[in-house]
């Protein structure tokens, strides 16, 4: 082997493995460029701008996001304000108007009362002890007292105006009378039954409270005693208070208060000759009313 050749097989050898290294020479670019395209070992570079600054468009952003948010709460301020406007007009208007309208309809009823009656009346409205319990009233010897209860059954009717009408039965037990100052008593008590009717007023609060306000009642005895057919007038009677279910199917009324009533039974139309007792009495009564019909 010629030393020619080998002259040519070791340049040859020393060109392959200088290769790699001219191969892996990095190609970078100034500061402040950036690389585009690579070419025959160069690199084609082109200046990058300076990051933009961002804060001014986030600090509108952050105004606008807060300037709708205040716009909004600002709306939504004025949509409160006109539903308490409207909610309290709309009150208004059913104050002044009144819930009556709303109460209509007939309504059946079933209750008991008991009731204590003085022959010679009551002392005061406010003491509510009858007379002769002490002392005699003038012109007197004796005073009888009484104690009765009864049931009743019947049908109230609201118009939905503020007026109705009612009609019932009522059961009565009079107990055996107490005579103060006196010997003997000789009326030892009874039951009777008698109807009722009359008109009254009403008034019906935002929650639903009742007041019923109502006129004399007036009535026939139709059985038990010697009075049958006489008539039968309440004057007096204190005003019913009670609450109306949600549904407005329901009530439940009691007296607000107790007073002196009178009780008068006066002979039939007619009949002579004519009479009439007036007797003095105190009543507490309780009532439930259904609704039948609209």
């Amino acid at each position: 082997m010629s030393l020619r050749w080998l002259g040519v097989s070791f340049a040859f050898t020393f060109a392959l493995a200088a290769q790699p290294a001219a191969a892996n020479q990095d190609v970078t670019c100034p500061e402040g460029q950036a690389i585009r395209a690579i070419g025959d070992k160069t690199a084609v570079c082109v200046p990058v701008p300076p990051p933009a600054n961002l804060a001014p468009l986030n600090a509108a952003i952050g105004a606008e996001t807060a300037a709708r948010a205040a716009g909004d709460a600002a709306l939504q301020g004025v949509i409160n304000a006109e539903a308490v406007a409207r909610m309290a007009a709309d009150q208004e208007l059913r104050d002044s108007i009144g819930a009556e309208t709303e109460l209509r309809g007939q309504y059946s009823f079933t209750g008991t009362a008991l009731c204590l009656s003085s022959s010679t009346g009551f002392r005061t409205d406010i003491e509510l002890i009858p007379f002769g319990i002490f002392v005699p009233p003038p012109g007197t010897g004796s005073t009888a007292v009484q104690m009765s209860s009864n049931t009743i059954s019947g049908v109230r009717t609201f118009n939905g105006n503020g007026t109705g009408t009612v009609s019932a039965i009522v059961h009565n037990i009079n107990y055996p009378p107490q005579t103060v100052n006196a010997v003997t008593s000789f009326n030892l008590g009874g039951g009777s039954v008698s109807t009722l009717e009359s008109t009254f007023t009403y008034t019906v609060g935002p929650d639903r409270t009742l007041i019923i306000d109502g006129a004399p009642t007036t009535g026939f005895i139709t059985k038990g005693g010697s009075r049958v057919g006489w008539k039968v007038t309440s004057l007096n009677v204190p005003r019913l208070v009670g609450k109306i279910s949600k549904d407005w199917k329901t009530i439940t009324v009691t007296h607000e208060d107790m007073a002196v009533e009178q009780l008068v039974n006066t002979t039939p139309d007619g009949v002579t000759p004519f009479q009439q007792f007036v007797t003095d009495r105190i009543c507490h009564r309780e009532r439930t009313l259904h609704k039948i019909h609209d």
